[in-house]
């Protein structure tokens, strides 16, 4: 559905009769499982002497220490198993890294139980991991970001600040031209030097416009409500037609209300 002329005309009201407002509005119960680490370990050498670094203080209510001390055996086992081989060395290390899978299984076993009884607990659901759900997602993810597009067209217009000199300005124009000619979203452009681009033979010359709008970088692009006074940068400089879209949806969301 194409825009009508009356909203370009209040567009073009605003950026002409409003000299003050552009300068004001611009803005940028297996837990048990985990305690077989605090049996007294055989070890391998009858003559092996407890490590210096172990502390029997630890309590046994805290996980995160417990869990320390599990990981510290484990590792303790295999610099021995690796610095000093031998069968029973090694086998200590597997004994030990037996007990970590089992432990492990444990837990898997549990979280998948947990999904089961717990539905809205399962992260996938939602966000699938395998292609085709990422591709239904996909879908409704672009269906959703049109529609925001959709509605920003009908209130909510583009200016788009150039110099027909500037050869950033002349690559940009035909982007405009598709961005606004593919989601129907108007554009006042306005050139700095008083020279119109092909793409916008129309344009405004620009009578102080630049100067409220703090237009320090041409090519420059901002999005317009004219019915809340509400103004914010789009882009500065040669931008892509997705990064156009991409922060188009930002301002969107983040000052719903204010561009839509």
């Amino acid at each position: 559905m194409k825009k009508s002329g009356t909203f370009i005309l209040v567009l073009l009201i605003f950026l002409a009769f409003n000299p003050l407002w552009a300068d004001a509005e611009v803005s940028d119960n297996y837990r048990r499982g985990w305690h077989w680490y605090q049996e007294k370990l055989t070890s391998p050498d009858p003559e092996e002497k407890a490590a210096p670094d172990s502390d029997d203080s630890i309590s046994s209510n805290d996980p995160i220490e417990r869990m320390k001390e599990v990981q510290k055996t484990v590792k303790r086992a295999l610099d021995e198993a690796v610095l000093n081989p031998s069968e029973e060395n090694v086998r200590h290390y597997i004994m030990l890294q037996n007990q970590m899978m089992q432990q492990a299984g444990k837990f898997t076993h549990y979280w998948q139980a947990a999904l089961l009884e717990h539905p809205s607990l399962d992260y996938s659901i939602k966000h699938p991991t395998n292609s085709l759900g990422r591709q239904v997602e996909s879908d409704a993810q672009m269906k959703s970001e049109e529609a925001v597009l959709n509605d920003l067209a009908h209130t909510s217009g583009l200016f788009f600040f150039y110099r027909s000199s500037c050869p950033y300005c002349r690559k940009f124009a035909p982007i405009i031209k598709s961005f606004s000619d593919r989601y129907h979203i108007p554009v006042i452009a306005i050139t700095t030097d008083g020279v119109s681009l092909p793409e916008f033979p129309d344009s405004v010359t620009d009578q102080g416009q630049s100067a409220r709008f703090h237009v320090e970088v041409e090519p420059a692009l901002f999005t317009v409500n004219p019915y809340t006074h509400k103004a914010y940068p789009v882009a500065y400089g040669l931008t892509s037609e997705s990064e156009i879209r991409s922060n188009l949806l930002k301002i969107a969301t983040h000052y719903q209300g204010d561009v839509s």
